[in-house]
């Protein structure tokens, strides 16, 4: 096994160029995630990108023909952060309700920490407008729907609930929960807004049974 390691570590430098590679993509990525966060889509330029991002435009143009490419591997890489979320919460072994709950409040998190999820859930936007990706918001609805169902199962959620119904309506009131924050408190107050949105809607889908718990599913983190 070790002799078989060898030449790959010593093709030519290929690994070395490789990881430069990637670190290059990541550094773009970031940068430009950060710069689509701070002035949307159509006033990023290449070149402002590449004076962000400290990477050269030939080493962008190595990975990217265009800005839409770039956008489009920004959301790719938010939306895979974000759902990191799934694997995270289901490692805790909780409940589908209180899942729901840290998975909410964790992308809260990470809309307020990381500039490439702010990039990239800001970009998800904006394109929806131009023929954007419908990937992010039909994977969490379709992971929302779920845990929905799931809930309803285990008779924690009204019998009469549709579950993929509901899920929209969560996904939905997220997205204007976080842009409402972010227009009149640039996120600051996005955990308890959030907090506030799990209430009202975990409230109306649950038993009584359910609701008797409510606090303490609302205070489910990862």
């Amino acid at each position: 096994m070790v002799a078989a390691q060898v030449p790959l570590a010593a093709d030519h430098g290929r690994p070395v160029v490789q990881a430069r590679a990637i670190a290059k993509r990541e550094q773009l990525l970031r940068g430009a995630a950060a710069l689509f966060d701070e002035v949307g889509y159509a006033a990023a330029s290449l070149s402002t990108i590449e004076r962000r991002s400290g990477v050269s435009r030939g080493a962008m143009y190595f990975q990217f023909a265009t800005k839409r490419e770039i956008a489009d591997a920004v959301i790719a890489e938010q939306h895979r952060a974000s759902s990191g979320l799934v694997e995270a919460a289901l490692g805790t072994g909780a409940g589908p309700l209180e899942r729901l709950v840290m998975m909410c409040h964790g992308l809260a998190g990470q809309l307020v920490e990381d500039p490439l999820v702010r990039g990239g859930i800001r970009l998800t936007m904006e394109l929806a407008f131009e023929d954007g990706p419908t990937d992010p918001y039909a994977g969490w609805i379709a992971v929302m729907t779920d845990l929905i169902a799931r809930a309803r199962q285990a008779g924690d959620v009204l019998p009469d609930v549709v579950a993929d119904d509901a899920a929209r309506v969560l996904v939905a009131s997220f997205t204007g929960t976080q842009l409402v924050s972010h227009v009149l408190a640039k996120r600051a107050d996005l955990s308890h807004r959030v907090d506030d949105l799990l209430r009202i809607f975990l409230r109306g889908i649950m038993t009584p049974a359910g609701r008797d718990d409510l606090e303490r599913t609302l205070a489910a983190r990862i």
